[in-house]
């Protein structure tokens, strides 16, 4: 259950976790930045999102279950039937003898109580509240296989393609990858996602379907796809209910055949902050102090999804004011942000970074 703005208004300045003046410097930012008072409220540390899940419990009467730190197992997830999980947005928390601990986002949905009755029969029940987030990364678990879903979509024998893109597409999503790679072998293709800066195997693909992806793919990024022995680079856009995100395109020949790999430009890297990325308070404070100073360098180096882009926009959204100027120089421009100058570097034009 998401709240709106103005019940999370409510609640952080009644339970004392923000003052009226903070809360007004955050309604002021979403508003001339079209973004949330919670992006602010996050950027600046005055709260976090344990805090802001024990806020959001208090208004609830019930404790606070943080399933991001402490997230329970496949085995222990699985024994709430996976209907009675997405229709009541429930989650087994913890299990003990005589009791379980049930996360939900909306400890008051009617029926809920008779649901877990019928379910934990012998059992005391204790109901606690959890983020939305947290909550649809747990449910990652009752998903099937990758290659069980193609297998059913190719049965199905109807728009296998574009099924299939859609259920590696919602799955990056879901798993927060940065990446998609999909790398053609001589009997089958392999889907990896780049997940914090680590590839994974998602599934593999039969190859004689390979061919329909590609050129699915080229069409929607506006690539030839009479082209098969030089390198493309384009972009594509991918909407479905309420998942919303751009793709990067880059597609090279290998001795195998087309090789694709797909930047996901989604809302949860955009949405990231300085307290987001996992730096120590000592890093963060240290880069926060340098990125404030009036004239320097920051160099930010590392390997491919590492974080670099993520770290740099993070920054500027510390820098980001009315009162002051930002321009970028950028090749490519991976996320526009509201204010900010951004320069995209085109040689075709001489117009490169050193002009």
């Amino acid at each position: 259950m998401k709240i709106d703005s103005a019940k999370l208004k409510e609640i952080l300045v009644k339970e004392n976790y923000v003052s009226t003046e903070d809360m007004a410097k955050a309604e002021k930012y979403a508003k001339d930045n079209q973004s949330t008072i919670a992006d602010y409220l996050f950027s600046q540390d005055i709260l976090t999102k344990d805090l802001l899940g024990q806020a959001v419990a208090e208004s609830f009467g019930v404790s606070y279950s943080d399933l991001n730190s402490n997230q329970p197992s496949q085995k222990q997830i699985l024994k709430i039937p996976e209907a009675s999980a997405s229709k009541f947005r429930i989650v087994l928390f913890k299990e003990e003898e005589k009791g379980v601990v049930i996360a939900t986002d909306n400890p008051k949905k009617k029926l809920l109580a008779e649901e877990l009755k019928k379910i934990f029969k012998t059992k005391k029940v204790k109901i606690t509240y959890s983020l939305p987030g947290d909550i649809d990364s747990v449910f990652v678990h009752y998903q099937k296989p990758l290659e069980t879903r193609f297998s059913k979509i190719i049965k199905g024998k109807k728009h296998i393609a574009p099924e299939i893109l859609e259920e590696i597409f919602e799955d990056a999503y879901t798993f927060q990858a940065s990446d998609i790679h999909f790398e053609p072998q001589p009997e089958d293709v392999v889907v990896r996602f780049r997940v914090d800066g680590v590839l994974r195997e998602a599934g593999r693909l039969p190859r004689q379907f390979y061919e329909n992806i590609v050129n699915r793919i080229k069409v929607q990024s506006l690539l030839r796809i009479d082209e098969h022995f030089a390198a493309q680079d384009g972009s594509m856009h991918y909407e479905k209910g309420n998942i919303a995100f751009d793709l990067r395109t880059s597609i090279v020949p290998t001795i195998e055949g087309e090789k694709i790999v797909l930047r996901v430009l989604a809302a949860y890297v955009k949405g990231l902050t300085l307290t987001d990325l996992g730096l120590t308070a000592e890093n963060q404070k240290a880069l926060e102090n340098a990125a404030k100073k009036p004239f320097g360098m920051i160099l930010v180096t590392g390997p491919t999804g590492s974080g670099k882009t993520t770290t740099l926009y993070a920054v500027l959204k510390i820098l980001h004011r009315p009162e002051v100027n930002i321009t970028t120089i950028e090749d490519p421009v991976e996320y526009k942000v509201l204010g900010v100058n951004q320069i995209q570097v085109n040689p075709q034009t001489n117009l490169t970074f050193a002009k």
